[in-house]
């Protein structure tokens, strides 16, 4: 018996004995294994930020009526974002420098300033436009509520023109609730906890705009 068939046979044994929905996720992975979702990013630009070549400085901005409650939440993002995109051998720019120019300037400006400083290829941009754990009119559930953009800036170095040119790449905006179908009680999970989850999960789902994943780990 080839192998094919074999997993064939498997794949219905499974089909006949399983139900509901995801048993045809199970044979799916049976005869195919676990498949990788494309990059969105080099779906619609054919970028590959994952080949180490090229420096990326990531940024994050969020309106003051967020940051008044979460005071943390940008400097959160991005350092969890970059520890994604370093494991999948993107060359981040160290936060740490980029959050002291920033404190020297006042402002990121059209970024070419900011690219020429650290020479980065790309700059990302996270705008956080909602962000919340807590579920209105509630004082005992939590589940995690956020919104947002992100976009994607090239620089272009080809004969060194002053101000170096910055061109749009990417646009997406973004939307994740965390847990998806129901609210979490506070006397199962404390609140300090539930925010560190759920903020590794929102900087997941955005990581994963940039680089291939494998559909079990799909972040909905």
């Amino acid at each position: 018996m080839t192998r094919i068939s074999a997993s064939l046979l498997l794949a219905a044994f499974l089909v006949s004995t399983c139900s509901g929905c995801s048993l045809f996720v199970m044979a799916g992975k049976a005869v195919f294994g676990d498949p990788k979702v494309p990059s969105q990013l080099e779906a619609a630009t054919g970028k590959d930020i994952c080949d180490g070549e090229d420096a990326v400085l990531i940024i994050c901005s969020a309106p003051h009526r967020l940051l008044a409650n979460f005071q943390s939440l940008q400097i959160d993002i991005v350092d969890r974002v970059s520890r994604n995109l370093e494991s999948h051998n993107v060359q981040v720019i160290p936060s740490g420098d980029v959050a002291a120019w920033y404190d020297d300037h006042g402002e990121w400006g059209d970024y070419s300033d900011l690219a020429s400083e650290f020479d980065a290829r790309y700059v990302l941009h996270i705008e956080i436009r909602e962000f919340d754990y807590r579920v209105p009119e509630s004082e005992n559930l939590m589940q995690g509520k956020a919104e947002g953009r992100i976009r994607v800036h090239e620089v272009y170095e080809e004969g060194k023109q002053t101000p170096i040119p910055v061109t749009q790449v990417f646009d997406r905006d973004f939307s994740l609730k965390f847990p998806t179908s129901y609210p979490v009680p506070r006397e199962k999970r404390s609140e300090d906890m539930f925010l560190q989850g759920f903020l590794d999960r929102l900087s997941l789902h955005i990581s994963q705009y940039l680089y291939d994943y494998r559909a079990s780990e799909s972040i909905h």
